[in-house]
C-alpha cells in the first residue's frame, strides 16, 4: 500500500512518492531527527532477502559516487537523497568519457570490496551537481555468497512486467547464459550504457526478450562510429573493448579501463560533439542542399520559358492581322496601314528583323486579315 504524505515510518516522514517497482517504493522523507532530506525505500515485504543483501552491500561502500546508505529498519532502508536526473542522451562526448571515468571509479571501490552491481543502467547512474552517483545496488553479490542464491535474484527479476525488457538489455551473455557474475559483468553493462549515450541507440534492440538474449549471445554491435561520426576512434574502441562477448578480452578490472579514459582525455581525443550536434549539422546539410535543388529547378524552369519563347516561327503558325481604325481623318489611310504591314512581313520571309533578332519570319507565313475583331471590337486606336 502506498504511504501517503505526512505517514511516519520511525523517524521518517514521507515528503512524496519517488517511485515504484516490484519490490517496493522509494519515497522521498524527511528525517525528523536530523532536519535532513532522505531517500527511504520501503519493502513490500517484511525485510526481504534482496532488501537484506542491499543493505549490507551499500553498507560496506562509501565512495563520493556511490549513494550513501545512512540507516536500516524493519521494512526500509534509508539513503543520501540525491538531487540530479538519470544519465540520458544526447551526452556531449567529452563529458560521457568524465562520467564514465566516474563510474569506472565508483566500480573499482565496490569489486575491491567483492560487490558485483548487476544493474549498471542509465536510470541508476544520476547526475549531479558535483557528479555521478550510482544507484541501486539490489542486485548486488557479494563475495562468499553461493552462487544459486546470488544468481536467482537476477532470474526472478528478468520475469517481472514492465520491467525485465529495459533491464535485460544491459545484461551481459554471461548473465544471460546463467553464468557466475564477476567484474567485468558491470564493465559490459557500463559499455552498453556508453555505446546507447555516445550513439541515441542501443547495440543489441530486438522485439522480443528471446531474440534480444539471441542477439546478445551471437550478434556484433554496428560500430558506434557508423552511429554518430564525431566518436574517436580511441573512444569508439574503448566501447568496443567493454562489449567482448568473450569476458577474457574485455577490461579485466575498472582500473585497466580509467587508464584509457585518462588517457583520452588528455588527448581530447573523444570529442566535444554530441550526438544531437551532429544530427543538426545533418540538418544544416540536407536544407543547403534542398535550397540548392529547388534554385536549380527555378532556373531550369526560367531557362525552359526563355527557350521556349526564343523558337522562331514556324510555317504553321498564323499572324493575324486585325482591322485598324483610321483617326486621321484622311480615307488614304484607311487601308494603307493594314497593307504595308503585311508587304513589310512577306519581304522578311525566312529572315529576320534586324531590329528584332530573335524573331523569325518563315518562308510560308500566312497572312491573315480580320475585318471585324471579336464582335465587332477591333484593335485600339493608332
Amino acid at each position: 500500500m502506498l504511504l501517503s504524505a505526512g505517514k511516519r515510518l520511525g523517524p521518517y516522514e514521507i515528503v512524496t512518492l519517488i517511485g515504484a517497482g516490484g519490490m517496493g517504493e522509494v519515497y522521498k522523507a524527511l528525517d525528523t531527527r536530523l532536519g535532513r532530506i532522505v531517500a527511504l525505500k520501503v519493502s513490500k515485504e517484511q525485510f526481504s532477502e534482496r532488501f537484506a543483501r542491499e543493505t549490507k552491500a551499500i553498507a560496506a561502500l562509501n565512495h563520493p559516487h556511490i549513494c550513501t546508505l545512512h540507516d536500516v529498519g524493519p521494512t526500509y532502508i534509508v539513503m543520501e537523497y540525491v538531487e540530479g536526473h538519470a544519465l540520458k542522451a544526447p551526452v556531449a562526448l567529452d563529458e560521457l568519457v568524465r562520467y564514465a571515468d566516474e563510474i569506472a571509479n565508483a566500480l573499482e571501490l565496490a569489486h575491491s570490496k567483492g560487490i558485483i552491481h548487476r544493474d549498471i543502467k542509465p536510470s541508476n547512474v544520476f547526475v549531479t551537481e558535483h557528479g555521478i552517483k550510482v544507484l541501486d545496488f539490489g542486485l548486488a553479490k557479494q563475495s562468499g555468497t553461493s552462487e544459486a542464491a546470488s544468481e536467482a535474484p537476477t532470474r526472478d527479476f528478468m520475469t517481472q512486467a514492465g520491467i525485465a525488457m529495459g533491464t535485460a538489455a544491459y545484461m551481459s551473455p554471461e548473465q544471460v547464459r546463467g553464468q557466475n557474475a564477476d567484474a567485468r559483468t558491470d564493465l559490459w553493462s557500463l559499455g552498453v550504457m556508453l555505446y546507447e549515450l555516445a550513439t541515441g541507440a542501443q547495440p543489441f534492440f530486438a522485439p522480443t526478450q528471446g531474440m534480444l538474449f539471441e542477439a546478445i549471445l551471437s550478434k556484433e554491435p554496428t560500430s558506434p562510429r557508423r552511429n554518430n561520426p564525431a566518436i574517436s576512434m580511441q573512444l569508439e574502441r574503448i566501447i568496443l573493448t567493454l562489449l567482448e562477448k568473450d569476458r577474457d578480452k574485455r577490461y579485466q578490472n575498472a582500473n585497466e579501463l580509467r587508464k584509457d579514459l585518462r588517457k583520452l582525455q588528455g588527448s581530447g581525443g573523444s570529442s566535444s560533439s554530441s550526438f544531437s550536434d551532429v544530427s543538426r549539422k545533418v540538418r544544416r546539410i540536407a536544407s543547403i542542399v534542398a535550397v540548392a535543388v529547388l534554385v536549380v529547378i527555378v532556373a531550369g524552369v526560367f531557362w525552359w520559358r526563355r527557350s521556349a519563347q526564343a523558337q522562331p516561327l514556324s510555317d504553321r503558325d498564323v499572324v493575324v492581322l486585325a482591322d485598324f481604325t483610321n483617326t486621321t481623318g484622311d480615307p488614304v489611310f484607311d487601308t494603307t496601314l493594314r497593307e504595308a504591314l503585311a508587304i513589310q512581313l512577306e519581304s522578311y520571309r525566312g529572315g529576320q528583323r534586324p531590329e528584332h533578332r530573335s524573331v523569325g519570319i518563315p518562308i510560308r507565313t500566312r497572312l491573315h486579315e480580320t475585318k471585324t475583331a471579336f464582335s465587332g471590337h477591333s484593335v485600339p486606336a493608332l
